[in-house]
């Protein structure tokens, strides 16, 4: 693989993580079949459909859990400590 297939790959993988935790998160419905236009290059499209489709569920389930443990330690140190950094 080039290295612009590995980067489209990539973004394809970032892009879908990026989307679905972030709906995950605030409780809205996400459709992985719906991929977006990465680009008009239809090998460097075809790249970011095959990382877009190589997300796994465990793979979004560890960024979720990854992310609520992240605001359940914050709320906790701003309960127990107040607002940091002027915040």
């Amino acid at each position: 693989m080039g290295k612009n297939w590995d980067w489209s790959y990539q973004k394809g993988r970032e892009k879908r993580m990026g989307l679905e935790v972030d709906a995950r998160m605030h409780n809205m419905p996400f459709d992985p079949r719906k991929i977006p236009l990465h680009s008009h290059c239809n090998t460097m499209q075809s790249y970011f459909n095959k990382g877009w489709q190589s997300v796994r569920a465990i793979d979004i389930q560890l960024r979720v859990d990854g992310q609520q443990s992240y605001k359940l330690a914050r709320t906790a140190l701003k309960q127990s400590f107040g607002e940091s950094n002027g915040n």
